[in-house]
């Protein structure tokens, strides 16, 4: 097929127009392994082929400019032109996409537009993400996402747990934060392979959960309203330039093809009330980049994290005997701390998740009637404001130990106060 004009330069404004929709149509049918049904003139439908699509939600229309256009009416809302799915599919750039539609059209006289590209970013400009992600506000958690929660937790602690040679790096990692397999199974804890594993390609418990999709489409609405699986096509992502790049279309299942783990590349790490139901998972960078938490991306089934205290489940009745809290400010440094207590059942410390102790948080440890708040990290202004208001209304004190020095352990710590507590003892681990 060619569209050579002798005297004419075609611009790629020029060959995206109406006259060119038979063989756009006719190219984005064999690029995404879909078939164009006609509606009306200049008008066809199709299953999109970047979401889960059951019921033809992709559009192929021209819009007021004469170009040809390609929208999504279902879960993805997207709206390309077809240099956008050229870049989609192969993972080239706005130049290149336009160069490759010009030679598959013989087009010899043709002009690129070298500007910026349209709405698909170009290929290896954003990195793997590490941004912390706010949180929405709480509400009420369905049944079935608290299961979806729960499955995806336990799925993530067994795969760690059975493959220790080859996550033996997460492993050294857990280790070097007091983490031994103990804990591992007693928190469960999991990992999430990343997108780079050429084994599980970010995609461990999707893969893991086909069957079930593919059976049942409501169980799959689960799972991404839990915000345990991710649209890689999610063009309002930060990190966009980086999860469409994991779109595959070697995969022939689209739950597969166009969705990816959540929590993909992170240690996973359940979080749970102090009534011990699940309020939702946190997941870690294997390195020193920090916590990563992950918004539940649902606008029915928001979850927050500012009434998160990490090991509140275990430390409330200890707390409550004790009348004393020991607060930290990272799960790393919560493990610490929970080496040398386990043992001598005085389990009292959980972690803020932060330096900040959130109005949800101060309302839970006001109703503990703690009297002795020990707090081992360096909180900032608003952080200590607000653990010594709460300590004023019960009537108790603080004491800040500050973060640990370089080779202080939480018995050194703890020991110039534990004898201010009734029958607070320690003995040396």
């Amino acid at each position: 097929m060619t569209f050579n004009s002798p005297d004419v330069m075609k611009t790629h404004l020029d060959i995206k127009s109406a006259a060119y929709i038979e063989a756009i149509l006719d190219y984005a049918e064999k690029l995404l392994g879909i078939v164009f049904k006609p509606v009306k003139k200049n008008r066809y439908n199709a299953l999109c082929p970047f979401h889960a699509d059951t019921e033809n939600k992709l559009m192929v229309y021209v819009d007021k400019k004469d170009e040809v256009r390609f929208h999504c009416f279902g879960a993805c809302r997207g709206d390309w032109d077809i240099y956008d799915l050229i870049m989609l599919q192969t993972k080239q750039g706005f130049t290149t996409a336009q160069q490759m539609w010009a030679e598959h059209l013989d087009i010899k006289d043709f002009k690129p537009y070298a500007g910026t590209g349209p709405s698909i970013p170009e290929p290896g400009k954003t990195a793997e993400p590490d941004d912390t992600i706010v949180f929405a506000e709480p509400g009420k958690l369905d049944e079935k996402i608290v299961a979806a929660m729960n499955h995806a937790a336990g799925f993530y602690n067994a795969l760690l747990m059975s493959n220790k040679k080859q996550f033996q790096h997460i492993w050294d990692y857990l280790a070097r934060q007091g983490v031994d397999k103990s804990v591992v199974d007693k928190f469960n804890i999991g990992y999430a392979p990343p997108y780079s594993d050429t084994r599980y390609q970010g995609r461990a418990l999707t893969d893991s959960l086909l069957p079930r999709f593919e059976n049942d489409f409501k169980t799959f609405n689960e799972f991404l309203d839990g915000g345990l699986i991710r649209f890689l096509n999610d063009n309002t992502a930060k990190a966009y330039g980086y999860y469409y790049r994991q779109i595959d279309f070697r995969r022939k299942a689209l739950f597969s093809r166009n969705y990816g783990d959540s929590f993909a590349g992170r240690i996973v790490l359940p979080i749970y009330d102090a009534d011990a139901n699940p309020a939702g998972l946190a997941g870690r960078l294997p390195d020193d980049r920090g916590v990563r938490w992950l918004k539940h991306q649902s606008n029915e089934i928001a979850l927050s994290s500012g009434s998160w205290l990490y090991g509140i489940e275990k430390a409330g009745p200890f707390i409550r005997q004790y009348r004393t809290i020991i607060l930290v400010e990272g799960i790393f440094d919560y493990f610490a701390f929970y080496n040398l207590l386990k043992d001598q059942d005085k389990l009292v410390v959980v972690s803020t998740l932060g330096s900040y102790l959130t109005p949800e948080a101060t309302a839970i440890l006001k109703g503990l009637g703690i009297e002795h708040f020990i707090v081992a990290h360096d909180w900032d202004a608003n952080g200590r404001s607000g653990i010594e208001r709460v300590a004023a209304k019960s009537g108790g004190w603080v004491y800040y130990l500050g973060g640990p020095a370089a080779g202080q352990t939480p018995y050194d710590m703890l020991r110039p106060v534990v004898s201010a507590i009734p029958g607070f003892s320690l003995k040396h681990p």
